[in-house]
């Protein structure tokens, strides 16, 4: 019996194999967002250096710190440094002084953290760990005196030791890489002359309209906003759900837009006194999440999310990381 043909064949499969095996494991090391083994602590270090951060859509909290105050005020359940670990990469800070901090605020209601001691240095933090991860901090002032959320906020983003974390100059045009292991601080109030990030001007409330980013050095871009927030009852959730997802179809393609590029819209809403946020988020994230699935959807900006931990939050959080991957 001649061998020869058999043995031709098995050194032709051994260097098949061998030669397959390395493709398998190079493919692996870029697993899909919805692998059950994917880490979403480190999820952006899986995009391109190339990509233009206006392209990315970043999972968000609304009111990030809001787990205290009651079920009228009360948005999320979990801390915003397991939100980070969780992939959330975009926060929504309010903020006003308490015994000579900035404490973080939900209306009225105080959550017992700090600005200065407790959030900042967790997102920093954080980015230490991560310098793949890209931040996007929106600052809002939730009470008290301007002149106070000035000084204190002034202060706390002039620290030479946080500069290199902080992006100065962001534009539509500014690539992953340069924001890598940094924050866009987007301030919603008067803040110092030289701040970092972009100035938030025409922020309609409870309204949908264009927002103009100012940076300190004059740079504009525009984006879509979509902050419709109060309803008269639960109920009126499918009227959220079509303005969501009408921000997100136009999101989906913002370059067929001749005056945005990207957007930030909210999927929390309540219907205070009558209805909480639990009751919208509820019925509002799996709906969005779905419909981003189904319509093939890859928005590109922020969306400020209630209630991350729950199953509907984590599935939309998921959904949204895994759009930035088709």
């Amino acid at each position: 019996m001649n061998e020869k043909p058999h043995l031709t064949l098995f050194l032709a499969c051994l260097l098949l194999c061998c030669g397959l095996v390395p493709a398998l494991q190079a493919q692996e090391s870029h697993f899909p967002a919805d692998s059950p083994r994917a880490d979403k602590a480190n999820w952006m270090g899986q995009l391109a250096d190339t990509m233009a951060s206006s392209h990315i859509v970043l999972p968000g909290t609304h009111d990030s710190g809001a787990q205290h105050g009651g079920r009228l005020l009360q948005t999320q359940t979990t801390t915003i440094s397991a939100q980070l670990e969780a992939g959330v990469r975009a926060f929504d800070i309010r903020l006003r002084e308490h015994k000579g901090q900035l404490g973080l605020y939900h209306s009225h209601a105080f959550q017992r953290v700090y600005w200065e001691s407790d959030v900042l240095p967790t997102l920093i933090d954080f980015l230490k760990s991560h310098p793949s991860e890209w931040l996007v901090v929106s600052l809002k002032r939730e009470g008290g005196e301007a002149a106070d959320y000035r000084q204190l906020l002034s202060q706390s983003l002039s620290s030479e030791t946080y500069a290199p974390y902080f992006l100065f100059n962001w534009t539509a045009n500014c690539t992953l890489a340069e924001c890598r292991g940094r924050i866009l601080f987007l301030h919603r109030d008067e803040v110092m002359e030289r701040y970092p990030g972009v100035r938030c001007e025409g922020w309609a409330d409870n309204a949908t309209c264009l927002l103009t980013l100012r940076t300190a050095q004059g740079d504009a871009t525009q984006v879509l906003l979509q902050d419709e927030y109060q309803y008269k009852s639960a109920s009126e959730s499918p009227k959220k759900l079509e303005a969501i997802l009408s921000s997100l179809r136009q999101m989906h393609q913002p370059e067929k837009a001749a005056t945005y590029c990207s957007g930030i819209s909210f999927v929390s809403a309540t219907a205070y006194p009558y209805a909480t946020p639990k009751q919208f988020a509820k019925r509002l994230n799996s709906a969005v999440a779905e419909q981003i699935a189904s319509e093939g959807l890859t928005p590109r900006g922020v969306l400020f999310i209630d209630f991350i931990d729950y199953p509907e939050g984590k599935q939309l959080v998921e959904q949204l990381i895994r759009s930035n991957f088709r």
